[in-house]
């Protein structure tokens, strides 16, 4: 296929990887980087930093690894299964952020290598693609937006063109009986088997579990959009969560509806991204794992019935993030907010930092905890909006609001309930 000349307008460096993403799954035995310069409008060097960013990406997201051989061609390397859901987050990305690149150049080459090839039906296939799509609606009770449409009509593309030479999907039993379980099973049947009236050469058994994957994974879910017994079951099972959550911290939530359905809908694709491995973007976990250790902890021991109704097992980066949905909800439900703490210093870094770590051990709310010298404390004061001074060193006498609280390691059951007590205060 013939590449547009055509000057490119400038490109934002995401718009860029997506468009270099898609090239590594376009049919082509491998992408030129020479062809890469040209259709992101940018050179050499550029395009070699971004698909070392890309590759990054990729290889911590999905596994998967970017070869560049001698010759500047590039191949994306990893297991099938890997590269179909890295494609799934990708294509979806590139509908929205690149529409253009995906009108100019990837649905051409999709269109005209399918359309020479024998064994494909490819004309069949646009004229029914309206009807699957409407059939498969009817079934999930589901709609489909113009970019879910979009993005089906190119992923199905990709897959007939991959299964002119089948390659193996791997599954294991206990995912493959969980897909055969769910309510997308019955779709995706149905487009596995319209499908195979298209291509002569047999279709692999294990692309109907991954229509099943690939429905699932695309569903949007809503608290009240669907009545399945799968969206039941986890109605109850977010609810249940909750309260555990409020018994172990022996707090309480008064916005209680919008924090199940903001629950509900992160939930849902958290079930399959732990049943499938799916990593999670999440690149501040280390962060919050330090800022937030009581909240990290509650949250942990309070999916455990959760895992458990699920037979799953959730990462840090997935137990993160729940914790921060329900550290929001704390915070804008009870109207409390971050509070201003003074950690007073000396000559002891690795006191101090235990010291703030177990500050934060002790409340379940997010802190602002400052640094100051005692020099400086006891010639200028504390900074305004301080709600605590806290300091393990022993300090001058003096009147102070907010009480300064002098203590050494580790905290005593009473010092932790006082300082919980004053840092959660409305």
């Amino acid at each position: 296929m013939s590449l547009d000349t055509s000057p490119v307008p400038e490109l934002s460096a995401q718009q860029r990887r997506c468009n270099l993403l898609l090239m590594l799954y376009a049919p082509l035995e491998a992408v030129q980087l020479e062809n890469a310069n040209q259709l992101n409008g940018v050179d050499l060097p550029t395009t070699q930093k971004d698909i070392a960013q890309l590759s990054e990406e990729v290889q911590r997201l999905h596994r998967l690894s970017i070869y560049v051989s001698d010759t500047l061609h590039c191949q994306l390397g990893g297991s099938l299964l890997d590269k179909r859901i890295c494609l799934i987050n990708g294509l979806r990305r590139a509908i929205r952020s690149s529409p253009e690149f995906i009108h100019q150049y990837f649905a051409p080459l999709l269109e005209q290598t399918l359309s020479q090839k024998s064994d494909v039906d490819y004309l069949h296939y646009q004229q029914q693609f309206p009807r699957l799509i409407a059939r498969l609606s009817q079934l999930l009770n589901r709609e489909f937006s113009a970019r879910d449409e979009q993005f089906l009509q190119l992923y199905f593309q990709l897959c007939l063109w991959q299964n002119i030479v089948p390659t193996e999907l791997a599954f294991t039993d206990v995912q493959r009986q969980w897909l055969h379980d769910k309510p997308e099973y019955a779709a995706a049947t149905l487009i596995y088997d319209k499908l195979q009236t298209l291509c002569e050469a047999s279709i692999a058994e294990c692309e109907r579990d991954f229509f099943a994957l690939l429905l699932t994974l695309i569903k949007n879910h809503s608290y009240d959009s669907s009545g399945s017994v799968e969206d039941l079951k986890l109605m109850r099972q977010v609810e249940e969560l909750v309260a555990n959550f409020q018994d172990v911290s022996g707090m309480t939530f008064s916005s209680y509806e919008g924090l199940i359905s903001q629950l509900f809908a992160h939930l849902g694709p958290a079930i399959e991204r732990c049943r499938f491995d799916i990593t999670v973007d999440s690149q501040l976990q280390d962060e919050v794992n330090r800022m937030y250790p009581r909240l990290m902890r509650t949250t942990h021991d309070a999916l455990q019935g959760f895992k458990t109704a699920y037979s799953i097992n959730f990462s840090s980066e997935e137990v993160g993030l729940v914790a921060v949905i329900f550290g929001a909800w704390l915070m804008q439900g009870n109207a409390l907010q971050e509070k201003q703490i003074l950690l007073l210093t000396h000559s002891n870094p690795d006191l101090e930092q235990a010291v703030e770590q177990q500050i934060r051990e002790a409340t379940l709310m997010p802190l602002n905890i400052k640094y100051q010298t005692l020099d400086e404390f006891h010639q200028q004061g504390a900074p305004s909006g301080v709600s605590m001074i806290v300091t393990p060193y022993a300090t001058q006498t003096i009147d102070a609001d907010p009480l300064i609280i002098y203590t050494q390691l580790p905290l005593t059951k009473e010092e932790r309930k006082r300082i919980r007590s004053l840092l959660e205060a409305q």
